[in-house]
C-alpha cells in the first residue's frame, strides 16, 4: 500500500471490553466483547502535552482528563456495537458519553487508544 497523507488522519483500532458476566452461574467472571473504534490522530505537540499533563495529576483528576481526551479523539465505532435486539447502535457523542459511564467500557477504550499511540511492540520494549 502506498503512503497517503491527509490533513486529518483517522484510523480504526480494536477495542476489547471485559464485561461482568450476566449469567448467574458465571458470577464473578467476565465476558470479553470486542468492536473497532475510529480515532483521530493528534498532532505530536498535542499528544506530548497530554502525556505531560496526565503524568503530574492525581488518579481521579487524570481519569477526568482521559475521559475528555477520548471524547476529543473518538469519531466512530463499527457495526459490532449492538443493542439488546442485536441491532447496530449508531455512534454519537451522546452515546459515547453514556457508554463511558460504564467502567468496563471506559477501561477498554482507554487501553485501545493507549495501545494505538505506542503500539504493543513499543510497550513490550521491541
Amino acid at each position: 500500500m502506498k503512503f497517503k497523507l491527509s490533513h486529518e488522519h483517522r484510523y480504526w483500532w480494536p477495542v476489547t471490553v471485559a464485561v461482568p458476566h450476566p449469567d448467574k452461574d458465571k458470577a464473578g467472571s467476565f465476558l470479553e466483547m470486542s468492536f473497532r473504534m475510529q480515532f483521530e490522530a493528534l498532532p505530536r505537540e498535542e499528544a506530548l502535552a497530554l502525556s505531560k499533563k496526565l503524568a503530574g495529576l492525581e488518579p481521579a483528576e487524570a481519569e477526568r482528563h482521559r475521559y475528555d481526551d477520548i471524547v476529543r479523539v473518538a469519531r466512530d465505532w463499527d457495526e459490532d456495537v449492538l443493542d439488546e435486539n442485536d441491532e447496530p447502535i449508531p455512534f454519537s457523542a451522546a452515546r459515547l458519553a453514556a457508554f463511558m459511564e460504564l467502567s468496563w467500557f471506559r477501561l477498554g477504550v482507554y487501553r485501545a487508544w493507549s495501545s494505538s499511540l505506542v503500539g504493543d511492540a513499543a510497550r513490550k520494549g521491541n
